[in-house]
């Protein structure tokens, strides 16, 4: 599966809003929409990656969250439908996909027909233009003056901001050394070669968590370190045992790793069944205890200790061959977590209300396509931006041919349909051919 970064959306907030009826569930429906989390998109997505086709991404709204421009406007509008809740209010209450649009209609319709009144103007101006032959020579002139004014009271409502939160640069480098680990090297360092070693844990360990270590003969303690989740979990964290859970089942993985010298592929082999006889019958209540010449024995029992012998050289070269590579991006990943100021920032125009944040959206579909269309079916506008396919409408438009929104396309194809129907149903001729036809095809139906 791929990834393609989207830099436009598929159609802009604006234009969207203008057709929505304003009930509860096409709020609500709108608002996913805008977190691109409509059942329809979520199934094409999931879709695209069962046939292992590009899925289209924005990295912005997928990196930024409700500090994005499309989900910051689905956080105002829930906002505004709340009785202009507040910033901590949103942060308490709101929750996918269990939300409701109390009172959509009533607080919504006034900001749509204002849009759509400002829409109006946009398309009266270019047809004006049209007539005057002033065309693209440089100039915009995108409003009449009354439309021009509102929506510049509108953008007062916003201001430039460097927007800034805690950067994923030391999670990416964790990821990268992980994969490298389980993909490349597949195997561990142990810290501490001590043939027999012990596997102690205790529910009352460091912070009152869990903790796993590994002890020596000489009494010396060491984190116990993870393995398929190597630099992703914090060493001696994230164990248990007694129970059928992801705890016991990452101890059983990680001790397995730990006594096998770092051998990951002999331990994710092994795990299952080294989990049920060993952390999944542990009692619970009791502190952990398990001593690596056990752990050997149970491995001559089943029967794969001549092979992890024979594996032991392998896995030593791999670790040796790699340990340049994992040395660095360790390194740098310590330094990353030791910095307290890593952070991600952008600059970003932040509207304070849903109705300035349609007008900013607004604003930046001009500024992509410097134009706007006009579905010859129900009237309403047509995002527009510079692909292909907007060229095309446009195109269309100059000549004087319709264009719509797919929606409407597919209505405007049923309306032609009823209307060619309704004619041809008042001929005789046309209405014996059908009765003929029907009575033709239920003989065929009863005869199979």
């Amino acid at each position: 599966m791929t990834s393609k970064i989207r830099t436009r959306p598929e159609e802009w907030a604006c234009t969207k809003f203008c057709r929505i009826d304003l009930e509860e569930d096409s709020a609500k429906e709108f608002l996913l929409w805008l977190c691109e989390l409509t059942h329809e998109q979520v199934t094409a997505r999931l879709e695209a990656r069962r046939k292992d086709e590009p899925v289209w991404y924005d990295p912005v709204e997928s990196l930024w969250g409700f500090d994005a421009p499309r989900q910051r406007m689905a956080k105002l509008l829930w906002r505004l439908l709340h009785d202009n809740a507040g910033e901590e209010e949103f942060r308490k209450r709101f929750c996918f996909p269990s939300f409701d649009c109390p009172q959509s209609a009533e607080r919504l319709q006034p900001i749509q027909q204002r849009l759509k009144w400002v829409m109006d103007g946009l398309f009266s101006r270019q047809d004006q233009d049209r007539e005057l032959g002033q065309t693209d020579w440089g100039e915009r002139w995108w409003l009449p003056a009354e439309q021009a004014g509102f929506v510049r009271d509108q953008l007062k409502l916003t201001h430039v901001d460097l927007i800034e939160r805690a950067s994923d640069y030391d999670d990416a480098v964790a990821y990268s050394l992980n994969l490298a680990i389980r993909h490349q090297v597949q195997a561990i360092e142990v810290p501490s070669n001590d043939l027999a070693r012990v596997y102690i844990g205790t529910h009352r360990g460091p912070n009152d968590r869990t903790f796993v270590w590994v002890q020596d003969e000489a009494g010396r303690k060491f984190p116990l370190r993870h393995g398929l989740q190597a630099y992703l979990e914090a060493e001696g964290t994230g164990y248990s045992w007694g129970y059928g859970g992801h705890g016991p089942g990452e101890l059983a993985q990680c001790v397995l790793a730990d006594a096998l010298d770092g051998d990951l592929v002999m331990a994710a082999e092994l795990d299952d069944a080294f989990f049920e006889q060993f952390t999944l019958t542990y009692p619970q209540d009791e502190d952990f205890r398990l001593g690596r010449t056990t752990v050997m024995n149970w491995l001559q029992k089943v029967g794969e200790k001549s092979r992890w012998e024979s594996r032991r050289a392998d896995v030593a070269a791999r670790r040796s061959q790699y340990a340049p590579l994992v040395a660095a991006q360790r390194d740098l990943l310590v330094r990353l977590r030791n910095l307290d100021d890593l952070r991600s920032q952008r600059f970003d125009i932040v509207p304070t209300t849903f109705e300035a944040a349609l007008y900013l959206d607004l604003m930046r579909m001009l500024e992509s396509s410097d134009y706007a269309l006009k579905c010859s079916f129900c009237g309403l506008p047509i995002s527009t931006d510079n692909s292909g396919r907007s060229n095309r409408q446009r195109a269309r438009a100059r000549k004087g041919q319709p264009i719509y929104h797919d929606e409407c396309l597919k209505e405007h194809g049923r309306t032609r349909k009823l209307i060619n129907w309704r004619r041809c149903s008042g001929s005789k001729t046309f209405r014996e051919k059908e009765k003929k036809r029907a009575r033709e095809y239920r003989q065929l139906t009863r005869s199979t």
